[in-house]
């Protein structure tokens, strides 16, 4: 999704949990098209933090996608209370924390955001 952003000329800032892993995508566009910043799910104070610093580096945020989650190859029964709970942290209460905080992002800190539209939609209005 962040490739296709890029070579649609739009701006993306990536958050995932090893940052590394965009390592060929970071040589190949300037921090003024593409930041990639540390992100654990899991860590409501790490989700308000990705926020602000895309509103510092850019001004504004006109779309959330978050494609975040783990992954295991057990029966359901074989997992151990303590991981179920971890998986339950990242697939479930990290998507339902991100939503929120994108949230409470449009409504308080960017009201002018155009809600989900690209910012060449709002600069067309």
């Amino acid at each position: 999704m962040v490739e296709q952003v890029l070579l649609n000329g739009e701006i993306a800032v990536a958050t995932l949990h090893k940052p590394s892993v965009l390592d060929d995508l970071t040589a190949k566009y300037p921090h003024t098209q593409l930041l990639v910043y540390p992100l654990d799910v899991a860590n409501e104070a790490q989700i308000k933090s990705a926020f602000t610093q895309a509103k510092d580096a850019f001004g504004c945020v006109d779309v959330v996608y978050n494609n975040a989650g783990q992954g295991g190859y057990q029966e359901l029964e074989g997992i151990p209370m303590h991981r179920d709970r971890a998986l339950m942290g990242v697939k479930f209460w990290g998507a339902v924390t991100v939503s929120f905080e994108a949230v409470r992002f449009f409504r308080e800190v960017d009201p002018k955001s155009a809600g989900g539209y690209s910012s060449k939609y709002r600069a067309q209005q």
